[in-house]
């Protein structure tokens, strides 16, 4: 009943791939013209009753402008297409088109449809109430039929379907014509849905023709009101329940990037949990995770991050399949419900590496070209779980595990639950472990590379954990980070490093010390005037602490990064670029940064004297290094002939296992004694 009166209008601009010319207004202009003169030369045939036309006219013309939307850009809720016909079967084509040009016009008011729409439904309202009035009237006097006939009443039928057809040619057909779209598939798409609620407004037109002949214009003034309240009553029903479907829309939509949302997916695992069980049939659950996401976040700003998120949704959808449901459950974290059968895991496995592979599609963004990585978990029904909060919380174990394996993806394991558990209990431990002695710093040292003197530390965190021992940086520091820890995590870092490299120079050693920053210490305005207040309360010179950065971290963002950098090295710090050549840096920006020192990473380092083009890259780098006036270092050193060779390059420094593992302070000192390598002063810059 809620479209018992639907009218198809155009009061939704559609999008236009044609252009209406100046063409298309003069065809329209001549053909209001000529409704214009069929009207007159059929004024005769027409009964002019003011009184009924004035009544017809007022209900039709609010009947038009208390329309409501039903759901489709071309689909009204309104009694204009009762009151035209009635108008034409009581008073004849003449007076029905002149109420319907009026409808029109009043409607536009609330409307504000474009130009092109507003002159077609003038044309298209103008001319289907004035064919179906002179058809009806034809046929009657053709039939010698009266308002005392049954014949009469029945003839209502066809002419109101005659005026729904032309009113559905002339506004759907001038739409279709400007979308190059088919008017037969819009047929197919339109009419069914509303065509009870059609046939029964054409059968309240025959009730209301025979009831304003049986009561005259009083009768017809109630019915009209009876019908706009009537339509009234529909349209709240149906606005009621409009506004239901969109609070239900937004409960299980996800409204940055328009996917389901956690609970929307949720519902669609537990279904298909409820199909699959009784037919025995397998599924899998896969967990996306972002890599570098942060990276985005911390220095360009949530915006640019929303952003790549929105972007991100329908290439997820597209790479999954058209069966698959894509949610984002949350931040940077995605799901998938693939259709295809957990059985086969290489078909699994080549959807995720489809994921990844969409993920990873460089997104250029205000001029800045942003990429990111994914890790993707996958859980298996039922083998692994056999609800949707187990498949749930498995694919994120095995998505854990495939961030922490540098994997890309993981299938869920039973094994794999040690590490979820030891990873929860790394972060919930972590606030305490600042706290007390747990937190410690180890030192590598740094020697030149004839190895006859030592000249500064690395210092790297460890944790020693009370139950779990000795746990290294790559199993907390991730987590830390995510956990917004990393700020005094680092200026713990920083001071028992200031502190250990105080004690050293107080004993004779006039060593340096390094400490590796994050993102998120790159854009902490505090943290200079922190360093600032550290080295001041220890006593060590700005010159005796490095700071190390890496590419993505200083390319990422290269003016704010900049502005920190400055700061810094205002303070007379000496800065460095971790794990050289594993970025994507600018030179152009790299000689602007007040850079003092490259590293050259392991990757490199370690292979080079078995691999050539590693060699040519350590050997180009040096030379770089050199040429932009910075010093070089060599990390990942495992052996004497690679320590011996980088001398014969022309490395500065180096660093690795041949020289000595990361050791505790005491061992450090100890190790320093009796490596027989005496401390030097670093090399000035």
């Amino acid at each position: 009943m809620s479209t018992a009166m639907a009218t198809l209008d155009s009061t939704v601009a559609v999008l236009e791939k044609r252009t209406p010319g100046r063409g298309t207004f003069v065809v329209a202009l001549l053909a209001l013209a000529s409704a214009a003169v069929v009207a007159l030369a059929t004024t005769a045939t027409a009964d002019w009753n003011l009184s009924s036309l004035l009544v017809i006219a007022a209900f039709t013309t609010l009947s038009g402008i208390a329309y409501v939307d039903a759901g489709s850009s071309r689909l009204s809720i309104s009694g204009t297409m009762l009151g035209l016909v009635l108008a034409g079967a009581l008073l004849g084509g003449g007076p029905a088109a002149l109420i319907g040009l009026v409808t029109t016009c009043v409607r536009w008011a609330r409307s504000r449809e474009s130009f092109p729409a507003f002159v077609d439904n003038l044309v298209t309202f103008t001319w289907f109430p004035l064919i179906a009035g002179l058809l009806f009237r034809s046929a009657v006097s053709a039939l010698g039929l009266g308002h005392h006939d049954i014949g009469y009443y029945v003839l209502i039928f066809p002419a109101f379907f005659v005026a729904l057809l032309l009113n559905f040619v002339g506004v759907v057909g001038f739409q279709c014509y400007l979308d190059r779209t088919s008017l037969w598939r819009q047929a197919r798409d339109l009419v069914p849905p509303v065509l009870a609620a059609e046939m029964l407004s054409a059968l309240l037109t025959m009730a209301a023709v025979y009831l304003t002949w049986q009561t005259g214009t009083l009768g017809l003034a109630l019915l009209g009101l009876i019908l706009v309240t009537y339509q009234y009553l529909v349209g709240e029903l149906l606005r009621s329940k409009q506004r239901a479907s969109e609070l239900q829309r937004i409960a299980t939509t996800d409204e940055l990037t328009g996917l389901a949302n956690r609970e929307r997916f949720r519902q669609r695992v537990e279904g298909q949990i409820a199909d699959a069980g009784p037919r025995g049939t397998t599924f899998a659950v896969m967990l996306i995770d972002l890599d570098r996401f942060k990276e985005v976040n911390d220095t360009l700003g949530h915006h640019y991050g929303d952003e790549l998120l929105r972007g991100l949704g329908p290439r997820l959808v597209a790479s999954a399949g058209d069966d698959a449901v894509v949610a984002r459950l949350g931040g940077d974290e995605f799901a998938v419900l693939p259709d295809a059968s957990a059985d086969d895991v290489g078909e699994l496995e080549r959807i995720a590496e489809r994921l990844i592979e969409c993920v990873q599609e460089p997104v250029l963004m205000e001029g800045m070209t942003l990429q990111v990585g994914a890790s993707v978990g996958i859980a298996r029904f039922p083998v692994d779980g056999d609800d949707a909060h187990t498949l749930l919380r498995r694919s994120d174990v095995a998505m854990y595990a495939a961030k922490e394996s540098h994997s890309g993806c993981k299938l869920y394991a039973a094994e794999l639950d040690h590490h979820s558990l030891r990873r929860l209990s790394v972060l919930s431990d972590f606030r305490r472990a600042l706290n007390t002695d747990e937190i410690v710093v180890h030192y590598q040292p740094i020697v030149d590379v004839e190895g006859t003197s030592v000249r500064g530390a690395e210092g790297l965190v460890r944790w020693e954990h009370p139950d779990l021992g000795m746990i290294p940086p790559g199993e907390f520091i991730q987590t830390v980070e995510q956990s917004g820890l990393i700020g005094p995590l680092t200026r713990h870092v920083l001071e028992r490093s200031i502190m250990q490299c105080a004690e050293w120079r107080r004993a004779g050693h006039d060593l340096s010390v390094a400490v590796n920053l994050s993102v998120r210490d790159l854009l902490d305005r505090s943290l200079p005037g922190d360093i600032e207040h550290m080295l001041t309360s220890y006593h060590v010179p700005a010159a005796a602490l490095q700071l190390e950065i890496t590419e993505s971290m200083l390319m990422s963002d290269p003016e704010r990064s900049l502005a920190t950098l400055m700061r810094l090295n205002e303070l007379g710090l000496c800065l460095s670029v971790d794990d050289f050549g594993t970025g994507y840096s600018s030179l152009a920006n790299l000689r602007r940064m007040p850079i003092n020192e490259l590293k050259i990473d392991r990757s490199f380092v370690s292979p080079m004297l078995q691999d050539e083009s590693d060699l040519i890259i350590v050997r180009s780098t040096i030379n770089l290094g050199h040429d932009l006036g910075l010093r070089v270092i060599a990390e990942g050193v495992e052996d004497e002939p690679t320590l011996a060779h980088l001398a014969h390059l022309g490395c500065d420094l180096a660093q690795g296992y041949h020289v000595s593992r990361p050791l505790p302070a005491e061992a450090f000192s100890a190790w320093m004694g009796t490596a027989g390598a005496q401390p030097a002063l670093p090399v000035a810059v």
